[in-house]
């Protein structure tokens, strides 16, 4: 009895102390939650180059602890500063910085963060402007903007090349205190009209970069861009060259030890003693790349050129120049192009010519090292694109002159082709006399990604290429005993005869290949309502004497929607283009006497490819019998306004 008391006695203790209870609580201990500090109010910041300019926001935290403000991938120009409640963001760009910036900003207490967007618009300020110069050897070079836009090289110190947008023009330039550019056309080799006169103001310069206004006279519009000198490392690829024309020298540059092979014009003339000049030559050459050498492997002998000369006693004697090539090298690799410059030297064949030649001081000075700087587009290999079964397509299959065994000889084949079945070409081409056509047809084996073409004596392999404006190129494997470089023809469907009409024909036209045009020269073609028009007529000044022009041919649509020409001076009693075709036809004595055809084979816009049939019959005085000959080309025209 005496324990069970003791025990009731201990448990009413322990219940008045209230310990041991599973139902009471312990009160609780109130503990604050951190937070990320914070900015308000706007996160964009306007300046000028050249200028400080600060912008001040809202900074919180709501438990007032140290805070620090960091911009991300900071760069000199722009700082930052932080207060117990505010931020500052401060600028002073150059005028490298023009452009708008976005910067990650990170607000921190050192256990929680915000991260924001900080927006920099940086605005030129030409009211700052202190243009600087720069000699000639910090001009020289390769330079171009980032994203390509525009791209200069500098080659020598009076000449360059400029690609602005995809466009390329040559330049002479002058270094007096701005940098002044004079284009011409890229394929102008003497005597080129002005494009623009660019005026190149350097504004800022850094070790790797200039910032100038490249400012066009013509236009009276500035731009102003940021340039970079670019890296001298090449890599391979194919190029052609720029002319506009329906075949081009597909080049090639290898980077990796193999033979390069190009070819160029170079602008060399030799004056005569009528006071004209001869034609611009093209060089021929294989090549390895040495650094930026290109160390020539072929004959350096470009062309052996016979002239009149005056002699010492007053009267033209025969004198013959050689051209060689004295070295070459690559002076610019772009995404689109590539440039290179080519020195050359004109020397008397037979040394002695020089001791009886009247040389001029136009001679004398042709006679001087020249040098030429080219530029070629590039170009990308593709697969074969789809040849269709009856559809005509543009280039040239053969190059061979062909005899038909009826005395007349064919010295090209057409500038077009048709597939006739899946694994058959075939071309065509008629006569002014005969209207049955001559066909040649060829095998193809189409393996994806070339095409083996074999027949009538022709056993190559055509390989295609896009150019940077996404015109195609059909080029014919290479074949050194011809030529260095490869042979390629602008590859596109042909149209159909019938969406052809009189109406394409009737429009001022000019040859748009730069061989047909000399100086302020142009080469025309238009036709007349009367029947009466001409296919070439040259004009110094151009569409303000179109008025005045004399027709010099009769002409006719023929049931292909091709046109036909006649020259009314070989036809006196003429009236029309059969009555002259006739005419000419049948005089067997005439010493020369020819008829054209020419048939539109695409449109681009206000650029027309033309198919030129030339028929001619020239007196063989050696065989004392008249000779007939086609040559066939196709030509680029442009619409003049």
């Amino acid at each position: 009895m005496k324990k069970l008391l003791s025990v009731s006695a201990l448990t009413l203790a322990l219940t008045a102390c209230g310990g041991g209870s599973s139902t009471d609580k312990t009160p609780d201990v109130k503990v604050e939650q951190n937070t990320a500090p914070t900015l308000s109010g706007s996160l964009t910041l306007s300046a000028k180059a050249l200028e400080s300019t600060n912008l001040v926001v809202d900074l919180k935290d709501e438990q007032n602890d140290s805070v620090t403000t960091t911009i991300i991938d900071k760069p000199e120009w722009l700082t930052v500063t932080t207060s117990s409640n505010q931020v500052t963001f401060s600028a002073e760009p150059s005028l490298f910085e023009v452009a708008n910036h976005a910067f990650t900003v990170e607000v921190s207490d050192g256990k929680a963060s915000n991260q924001y967007t900080l927006t920099v618009n940086v605005a030129e300020n030409r009211a700052a402007w202190q243009p600087i110069e720069l000699s000639n050897s910090e001009v020289m070079g390769n330079w171009q903007s980032s994203d390509g836009s525009v791209e200069l090289v500098f080659a020598t110190e009076d000449a360059g090349v400029i690609a602005q947008n995809g466009e390329l023009s040559r330049f002479d330039w002058s270094n007096p205190d701005v940098i002044a550019l004079n284009t011409q056309a890229i394929d102008c080799l003497q005597e080129c009209n002005q494009q623009a006169l660019l005026e190149m103001e350097v504004l800022a310069k850094r070790d790797d970069a200039i910032r100038v206004e490249l400012f066009n006279v013509s236009t009276d519009k500035g731009e102003v861009v940021t340039l970079y000198k670019s890296n001298t490392e090449f890599s391979s690829a194919y190029y052609a060259d720029v002319e506009q024309s329906s075949f081009h020298s597909v080049n090639f540059l290898s980077a990796a030890g193999e033979e390069s092979y190009f070819e160029v014009p170079l602008a060399s003339f030799i004056p005569t003693a009528s006071g004209n000049t001869t034609s611009f030559p093209h060089a021929e050459f294989s090549a390895t790349l040495d650094g930026k050498t290109l160390k020539i492997e072929s004959d350096t002998l470009v062309v052996t050129q016979n002239t009149k000369q005056f002699s010492n006693l007053g009267h033209e004697v025969d004198v013959a120049f050689d051209l060689d090539l004295v070295d070459a090298e690559v002076i610019a690799q772009f995404d689109d192009f590539l440039v290179l410059k080519l020195r050359h030297a004109l020397t008397y064949q037979d040394e002695s010519a020089q001791n009886y030649i009247n040389e001029s001081a136009e001679l004398a000075e042709a006679l001087q090292v020249k040098t030429t700087i080219s530029t070629l587009r590039k170009l990308t290999p593709i697969a074969v694109p789809e040849l269709t079964v009856g559809k005509s397509y543009t280039g040239r299959l053969n190059n061979k002159n062909s005899d038909t065994g009826e005395g007349l000889t064919f010295r090209y084949l057409p500038t077009f082709f048709t597939i006739t079945a899946a694994d058959t070409a075939t071309v065509t081409f008629n006569t002014p006399e005969n209207t049955d056509s001559f066909k040649w047809h060829y095998d193809l084996d189409n393996n994806g990604e070339t095409v083996k073409v074999t027949g009538n004596g022709l056993d190559t392999s055509l390989q295609f290429f896009t150019q940077p404006d996404g015109k195609m190129i059909m080029a014919r494997e290479r074949n050194k005993d011809e030529r260095q470089a490869r042979l390629g023809y602008e590859f596109m469907e042909v149209i159909d005869d019938s969406t052809i009409t009189l109406d394409d024909y009737k429009q001022l036209f000019s040859y748009l290949r730069q061989g047909y045009t000399s100086g302020n020269q142009k080469i025309y073609w238009y036709i007349n309502d009367d029947g009466k028009g001409s296919f070439y007529y040259a004009d110094q000044y151009g569409l303000e004497n179109r008025a005045n022009f004399t027709p010099s041919s009769y002409w006719q649509l023929e049931a292909d929607n091709s046109i036909s020409f006649a020259m009314m001076s070989q036809c006196p009693g003429a009236v029309d283009y059969a009555s002259c075709k006739n005419e000419v036809l049948a005089n067997q004595e005439v010493a020369y006497s020819s008829l054209l055809n020419f048939k539109i084979l695409a449109k681009e816009g206000d650029k027309y490819l033309f198919d030129r049939l030339f028929w001619q019959s020239t007196y063989a005085y050696s065989e004392r019998e008249l000779k007939e000959s086609i040559f066939q080309n196709s030509y680029w025209f442009g619409i003049e306004k």
